[in-house]
């Protein structure tokens, strides 16, 4: 990496650290259980040093940014995280051919919260939907051994399929999410679900009919929440029988 971009990872970090406090730090660790640590910076205060380094970014070639947000993915604070989502979603369009395949084993490391998995797939994934060969590698983490990135499959596709776009995809990631018995493999499945719904009610009706067996019944909430009231009874009719 470039030493441009070394001295910006490090001038960000500084940035957080310097208007970190304790009481965020021990607030979003609680809120996350222990599951990621945390500089202790408000999520406003992270956009405005993310925005206040563009003029620094901007002097860094394509392939420095996207090395550097790599790094910020990879670190272990889930405010340099953030960041790292943050510039991946700026160059969201001009990121190289073949980025998902090498990083997925980072993924598989670093997603393993929903804050980090849903910020990489809603503000980076579903951008990248329109592209073919993305969107097949998205598609196939339905038989990924990560819950998570079958989640993040899931959350990709969220904010369009209400539009009634990509309905083969979606019901590959949605049955991929189910085959785990991992709560939020399945809630990303319930999600997509329920936004499914807007668009092909009729499918996702007999969907739920044929398969929820094996769902969660906090997934299937999920999924039948935009329901009407009379259809949402029927499908928890006899719910003692569903998963918790």
């Amino acid at each position: 990496m470039s030493v441009p971009a070394d001295a910006l990872y490090t001038q960000l970090y500084e940035g957080l650290q310097a208007v970190a406090t304790p009481a965020q730090k021990a607030a979003a660790e609680a809120y996350f259980k222990g599951a990621i640590p945390f500089v202790g910076v408000k999520g406003p205060d992270v956009d405005a040093l993310f925005k206040a380094s563009r003029p620094a970014r901007a002097k860094l070639e394509p392939g420095a940014r996207f090395a550097l947000a790599i790094r910020l993915l990879d670190s272990d604070p889930a405010e340099l995280r953030q960041l790292g989502v943050l510039l991946l979603h700026a160059d969201r369009k001009i990121l190289p051919a073949g980025w998902l395949g090498p990083i997925e084993g980072l993924l598989d490391r670093r997603c393993t919260n929903w804050g980090t998995a849903d910020a990489f797939a809603g503000r980076v994934l579903r951008y990248r939907l329109p592209d073919d060969a993305d969107r097949g590698r998205i598609t196939g983490w339905s038989l990924a051994a990560s819950p998570w990135r079958r989640r993040m499959a899931c959350v990709a596709f969220v904010n369009e399929a209400h539009k009634g776009l990509y309905g083969a995809e979606i019901g590959v990631v949605v049955r991929g999410a189910l085959q785990l018995d991992h709560r939020f493999s399945q809630l990303g499945a319930g999600w997509l679900l329920r936004n499914r719904w807007l668009a092909a009610p009729a499918e996702v009706e007999a969907f739920l009919w044929a398969e929820r067996g094996r769902m969660r019944r906090e997934a299937l909430r999920y999924a039948i929440e935009k329901m009407p009231s009379a259809l949402q009874r029927a499908f928890l009719h006899d719910v003692t029988k569903l998963r918790d």
